[in-house]
């Protein structure tokens, strides 16, 4: 009897049925890897920082540098990575990302010098922006349209266990093979993710209705988004007024670059045929508000644990676990709801849900009741993990298939904004109120950031219940306003 055969991707013929399914789950693990890839190297490195700045002969101050290049560089560059990639091939800037990822990789485990270090991990950090951007883009072009949201939120699950995987499979490998081990572990997986795409990814033409590259725009967004973070960065500590100043002064050359600079290139790089689109835009600033209150936790949590309440280091990261498992037993559930048609009532359940577990964590700040903060964090988990697959599943579902690249970039930086924002500005308030304050002191800075995030996420899910009040079983329509 013969046997059909079906291509998944050129040159590879398999046996349909089982060999089909077993290329699909390949494609899948290939485009997750990249996802987790991206997201991993922004955390694995820093229980490494200890015997790396001891190795460089540099204060642990100046090592935080080596976290928070990689994040700028990522966050300024994902846009325009987005539209390289819909200019010159997806799976080519793919691959691409993977390469690059690995040449950072070994020139950080082999950097003769710090300042070396950093410049490698900003290569490093190209690679993993292009992986981030390259996922996304790459699962919305070859999942089924009716499962978009499920799909993505694979990616979702991957990239929140990969931020809580990072610390402790950097001490891993730090503890059994020196620092140089954690960038010598990323060579590895970009190695097999190299293989995975060259075997699993179709290759599909560019978009030749994409658009041009924009430098100006690149430039722009870089210097508003290093401004803006570092100088709410140095805000809380003391003697840096003037850095402060200087670093908000570079952000806003870069908001006047973005403002004249846009309007005079032919092809923007913030695409106005996304910027027109209600639900893109709405969707875009959401997923920037909920990553910023969500990734304020990660900044309060270690400082409040260690600082006030001399939490051992181990104990204040595994603080961190509640969060990560709320998100992924949510996710997968918030896209299949969301590909149901049931958008606005998911993303709406999923911040309101945000909310009240901030609100819990808010009030276990006050009472210092441990398992009510820690039934808080989860809470929190779960409602991110319901909002964020629909949310992004509907922002992406309204951008044009020749744009894919740049919207899956557009709404990584969104949410890498967020990380900034909410990292710099929830470190400077605690720093500025209660470090080295006196407990009860350090706990109402807590109970009053957890409650400030919490107003947020309600807000939030107020501008999901009017963005997506259109969108019912036919969400996979374009609505008309997003035409407009």
């Amino acid at each position: 009897m013969a046997r059909s055969t079906v291509d998944v991707a050129p040159g590879v013929a398999v046996v349909a049925g089982d060999a089909r399914g077993r290329g699909r789950r390949l494609l899948v693990f290939a485009l997750v890897l990249g996802s987790f890839v991206g997201m991993v190297d922004a955390t694995i490195v820093a229980v490494a920082l200890d015997p790396l700045t001891r190795h460089y002969h540099v204060s642990l101050a100046a090592g935080q540098a080596v976290l928070g290049v990689y994040l700028v560089t990522v966050t300024a560059t994902l846009p325009l990575l987005g539209r390289l990639a819909d200019r010159y091939g997806r799976r080519r800037a793919y691959v691409l990302g993977f390469v690059v990822f690995a040449l950072g990789s070994v020139g950080a485990a082999l950097a003769p010098g710090f300042e070396w270090l950093l410049a490698f991990r900003a290569l490093q950090a190209l690679g993993g922006g292009m992986l981030t951007a390259g996922s996304l883009a790459l699962m919305a072009e070859h999942a089924p349209h009716q499962s978009t949201g499920r799909s993505i939120a694979l990616l979702v699950i991957t990239q929140a266990l990969a931020g809580l995987v990072g610390p402790p499979l950097g001490g891993a490998l730090t503890a059994v093979w020196g620092w140089q081990a954690v960038f010598w572990a990323s060579v590895v997986a970009a190695v097999v993710g190299i293989v995975a795409v060259s075997r699993a990814v179709p290759s599909r033409a560019p978009h030749v209705d994409a658009p041009g590259v924009d430098l100006v725009g690149a430039a722009g967004i870089a210097a508003l988004l290093l401004g803006a973070g570092t100088g709410i960065g140095t805000l809380g500590v003391s003697g840096s007024a003037r850095a402060s100043l200087v670093w908000f002064g570079v952000a806003a050359v870069g908001a006047v670059v973005l403002l004249l600079g846009e309007r005079r290139v032919r092809h923007p790089l913030l695409d106005p045929r996304l910027l027109r689109r209600g639900r893109f835009a709405a969707a875009t600033f959401a997923s920037f508000l909920s990553t910023g209150t969500l990734m304020s936790c990660f900044a309060l949590l270690p400082f409040w644990l260690e600082d006030a309440h001399h939490a051992s280091a181990a104990l204040a990261g595994a603080a961190f676990l509640p969060i990560g498992i709320g998100i992924g037993v949510t996710s997968r559930t918030g896209g299949r709801l969301g590909d149901s048609g049931r958008t606005r009532e998911v993303t709406m359940a999923g911040m309101t849900l945000a909310a009240s577990g901030l609100l819990f964590a808010s009030l276990g700040a006050r009472t210092d009741v441990w398992p009510l903060l820690a039934f808080g964090l989860l809470v929190l988990g779960m409602g991110n993990g319901l909002f964020s697959s629909p949310n992004t599943a509907a922002a992406i579902l309204v951008a044009p298939r020749s744009a894919l690249g740049g919207a899956a970039g557009f709404l990584s930086t969104a949410r890498n904004a967020g990380v900034v924002f909410g990292l710099g500005i929830t470190g400077a308030v605690y720093t500025a109120i209660a470090h080295n304050a006196p407990t009860a002191e350090a706990d109402r800075a807590a109970e009053l950031l957890f409650g400030a995030a919490a107003v947020i996420c309600f807000g939030v899910a107020m501008l999901a219940a009017r963005t997506y009040r259109h969108v019912g079983a036919g969400q996979h329509t374009v609505a008309p306003e997003d035409l407009a």
